[in-house]
């Protein structure tokens, strides 16, 4: 046997070996030992969607909010530079993306205009008269709506792994939108899943100031027409959740409009049950919150602290002394409910709101057929490929056939290795690959026919044949895998599977077509006299 084709041999025992190793978690799954994932790939070949049945959801982010979100903290910004410096500004004005600023005369004006400093980078700045305006850039605005869906991205798949379904699959969709599948989550599961995707999961913190049975009542009080009124005396009115809030009497509460402490200052919640054993949800705070939060109860004790989760007071109870690291939030919570409130308290609050655009549930019996019809067209196939080769190529034909189970191998052992997600597709872009994988034999085996029939002896004619035959083998496997990397790089979804599907395959039956055959055949031929080839 030559040389070369002993260093090959060595190579395709190294690739068979890696395949068992990378196919056996797909096998074992949760069996494996706890040592493999440090030493081996643990991922396995997954099953997707449409196989394995699931939820389908696809997003729609208003990114465009982000943007109203940064023009009010830009508000917020000046406000407080304004006060630092005791300059009395006359009002604000919002339209669009530009923010107004208005004084009561041009010296105040001037007074302001140091912080063009601060805003320069991200807005265009003009003077007039008596005012400044902001008008946030272009780019910054794509930015912004670029970090604002990839914040939601973020956070939604921290939600659904929190959960405990199986290898979720979330990813961005063009420019504003979000596609998630949930496979082998149930249909009982739906709402569930809807509601933690859907739900922003904004926690405040505030000090109440005063509470009452219907909103006129408490906005007269104040000497407030509307609750906007409110805004301008630092306060804000909030409806109270019946259940956990309060009772008949304190339907609404009036409380501060600015938060101390917010959510994003918790290092953890959890499912816990108070002292008549309902469900509630306690949560921590790191070391930041926790500062913060020992503050502010350590100023009001006696009054009441109202716990605000996206608008709505689900507690307010009276601050009996100072907490710093701990705390709960009550109500007339199910068990559910409040392990689905941890998840979203856990995995951060939504920046910007999200709609769901289209939805889809797919039962396993669907997925089961799936499956099913996918391994009989991949059987027939396999089949009428083997056939046609031992038909019209007899030895050399088997030889082919044998070089493309190992191609096969190979290929399922590299998708379990990069732990791919099979789908219809995916089976689809296999059985193409299984249709494909003899075409570079085919004219690996032409060529040794024309150099029989030039005269050439056989062993000659094999030399010849692999030799005059490698590029154009190698050409028609590139133009291919250029196709799939084009698609990959451009779909989504079902067409990224077929792609992944078709490259590894491409991939390895070129090495099957080249290396593989070659070396089997000069297991057979190289040691012996041979008169004549079976082809």
């Amino acid at each position: 046997m030559k040389r070369a084709s002993r260093g090959w041999m060595i190579v395709i025992l190294i690739a068979t070996f890696l395949s068992v190793i990378f196919l056996i978690p797909t096998f074992l799954g949760d069996r494996l030992p706890n040592w493999w994932g440090k030493v081996f790939p643990q991922k396995g070949l997954r099953l997707g969607l449409d196989l394995k049945g699931g939820i389908y959801l696809v997003l729609g982010v208003r990114a465009d909010r982000a943007v109203e979100h940064e023009i009010a903290n830009m508000k917020q910004t000046i406000t407080d530079e304004l006060n630092k410096d005791q300059i009395l500004p006359k009002g604000f004005d919002i339209r669009d993306k530009t923010l107004t600023v208005s004084f009561f005369s041009d010296s105040a004006r001037e007074k302001a205009k140091k912080l063009k400093s601060n805003f320069e980078n991200i807005a265009d700045i003009n003077e007039s008269d008596q005012s400044l305006s902001f008008t946030l850039k272009d780019q910054y605005i794509r930015e912004t709506q670029i970090k604002a869906i990839d914040q939601v991205k973020e956070t939604i798949e921290n939600r659904i792994n929190e959960f405990g379904v199986v290898e979720p699959i979330v990813q961005k969709a063009g420019t504003d939108r979000i596609v998630i599948q949930v496979p082998g989550a149930k249909p009982s599961d739906r709402e569930r899943i809807i509601n933690i995707i859907r739900r922003a999961a904004v926690l405040e913190f505030k000090i109440v100031k005063d509470a009452g049975p219907d909103e006129e009542t408490l906005l007269a009080k104040y000497g407030a027409k509307s609750p906007d009124d409110l805004l301008t005396q630092g306060l804000k009115l909030y409806p109270g959740d019946a259940t956990g809030a309060g009772h008949e009497n304190e339907r609404f509460f009036i409380a501060e409009r600015d938060s101390q402490v917010t959510g994003q200052y918790l290092s953890d919640a959890r499912l816990i049950f108070d002292e008549y054993g309902r469900p509630a949800v306690g949560f921590s705070f790191n070391p930041e919150g926790a500062s913060k939060f020992a503050k502010l109860t350590g100023e009001n004790i006696g009054k009441r602290l109202a716990i605000v989760l996206d608008g709505v007071v689900k507690s307010a109870p009276v601050i009996q002394e100072r907490i710093s690291s701990q705390g709960r939030i009550t109500g007339n919570f199910t068990i559910d409910e409040a392990k689905d409130l941890a998840i979203v308290l856990r995995s951060g609050a939504l920046q910007v709101p999200v709609d769901i655009e289209q939805e889809q549930t797919v039962g396993p019996s669907l997925g089961r057929d799936s499956i099913q019809k996918g391994e009989l067209s991949m059987a027939v196939g396999a089949v009428a490929v083997f056939l046609f080769m031992i038909i019209f190529y007899r030895l050399q034909g088997i030889i082919a056939d044998v070089a493309l189970a190992f191609n096969m191998f190979f290929i399922l052992g590299f998708l379990s290795a990069f732990g791919v997600t099979l789908t219809l597709p995916g089976i689809a872009g296999l059985v193409l690959t299984l249709g494909m994988a003899v075409d570079g034999n085919i004219l690996i085996f032409e060529r040794i026919k024309e150099e029989l029939r030039a005269g050439k002896s056989p062993l000659a004619s094999i030399d010849a044949g692999y030799e005059r035959s490698l590029w154009t083998v190698i050409d028609t496997h590139i133009t291919t895998l250029l196709t799939g990397i084009i698609l990959f790089w451009f779909g989504t979804g079902p067409i990224k599977g077929f792609a992944v599907t078709l490259c590894i395959g491409i991939v390895s039956t070129l090495f099957s077509n080249v290396i593989v055959a070659r070396v089997i055949t000069d297991l057979i031929y190289e040691e012996r006299k041979v008169e004549a080839l079976s082809i």
